[in-house]
This record gives C-alpha cells, structure tokens and sequence, in this order.
C-alpha cells in the first residue's frame, strides 16, 4: 500500500476559496497553465515508479526505496492539486491529459548505470530545480489559491530531491567514477528540460502562479549555480 502524506488528504490544510480577481479570458489561460502543471505532474508519478524500480534494481537502501514509493503518491496528489486550481479558474471541469512517459536511453552505459543515472537525473537534478521553480513562483505569488498549492507542491520536493543525492554519495568507488562521467550530460539535460517549461510572456500572471519564461531560466541557473553544483563538489571533496 501506498504510504500518504496527508492520511488521504490532497492537501495538509484545506485550499482557500477566495474569490480571484481576474477578468475571464484571463481565468482561462491562467486555468491552462495549471493544467499542463498538473499532466506534467501525473507523468511525475509514472517516473516515481521508474526510479523506485531503479532504486531495487541496485540494492539501494530501504529508506530510499520508501521515500521513491512515497513519491508516486506525492506526485498524484500534485496533479490533482493542479487539476483543481485549474478547475477553480476556469469555472467549469476539468481533465488531465495524459504525457507519455520517456526516459532517457543513456545508450552506452550498462544496464545497472542506466538505473543510476535516471535516479540521479530524476532527483538529485529535476527535482532539485522543480524546488527553486516553485520557490520562484511562491515569491511571485499573491492570489491565496495560488499560494496554497505551490507551497504543498514545493513541501514534497525537497525530499524528492533527497533521493537523488543520497544514492550519488553512497555510490560504491567504481559506480561514482562512471557517474561523474556522465554528469555534465545529465546536466545539459536537465536544462534542456527546463528550457522546454511553459512559461508566461511577461509577469501579468506572476500572482496566480504562472511566472514568465525570464523567471523560470532565472530559477533554473540558480539551481544549478547555487544548489547542484556546490552539492556535486561536496559529493565529490567527500570522497579524496
């Protein structure tokens, strides 16, 4: 079974029912940027259940293993948050459409660093910057709705995150020596990624949770610059 968060809840606290203060057209595109949140999110769920397969496939800790079973859940309830703040825009119904799910070939690494790679990919990189994106966009936010959800979204990131990290510092000599070869690759992909993010033309939507393109590369280089890389030099000054 599932362990949830919340005891079944979407949500730690109920998501406020304020009224929104934008004209209707408006509500609409604010309404699909949150629903393209939430089908990205879904798909976060199937990628949960790659990386906890990975995790066993490589004998990692049980702890690790929890955390990325967790995090399917963690990544349902994110799309249904998402689903339902879209709703709240919007007026009216709404589906999630459905992303397919694929990972990256990593052609030319054996099937154990293939593992690694997506854990570290996934988590330690994505899910690192997923963290200073909703960061970003909580500074911005003003709309209580708005504000509510990202900070339920941004509270499961970090462990996300976690995972990641945790299994590139406990990784045996040999594996962390095939790893740090392929870093700078996953990083270039990881901004790729990010670069691909649908972001607003401006900040007119900022309040509401959707923050410009400008915003979100901002918050992509900082992620890289101020998180992932120094963590990649600790990783590796722990281990000379």
């Amino acid at each position: 079974m599932t362990p949830q968060r919340w005891g079944g809840r979407l949500t730690s606290r109920p998501l406020p029912d304020d009224p929104i203060q934008l004209d209707d057209a408006s509500r609409q595109l604010v309404a699909r940027s949150w629903l393209a949140r939430g089908a990205a999110e879904r798909r976060a769920a199937d990628i949960f259940t790659l990386i906890e397969a990975s995790l066993r496939a490589v004998s990692e800790q049980p702890a690790l293993i929890e955390l990325a079973h967790r995090a399917i859940d963690d990544e349902l309830r994110h799309a249904e948050i998402c689903r339902v703040v879209a709703v709240r825009y919007a007026g009216r119904e709404l589906a999630l459409t459905s992303l397919p799910l694929d990972p990256p070939k990593h052609d030319g690494a054996s099937e154990g660093l293939r593992h690694s790679l997506w854990i570290v990919g996934q988590c330690a990189f994505n899910e690192t910057t997923a963290s200073a994106f909703l960061e970003a966009s909580l500074e911005q936010a003003r709309e209580p709705l708005a504000r509510a959800a990202l900070r339920e979204l941004l509270s499961d990131e970090i462990d996300h995150a976690r995972i990641g990290w945790a299994h590139l510092t406990a990784a045996p000599e040999a594996r962390y020596r095939e790893l740090a070869r392929w870093l700078p690759r996953l990083l270039d992909a990881n901004r790729r990624e990010w670069g691909r993010a649908a972001g607003a033309d401006d900040d007119r939507f900022a309040a509401h949770g959707w923050i410009s393109r400008a915003a979100i590369a901002a918050a992509v280089d900082s992620a890289e610059r101020d998180v992932i890389r120094p963590g990649l030099e600790q990783v590796a000054a722990s281990r000379s």
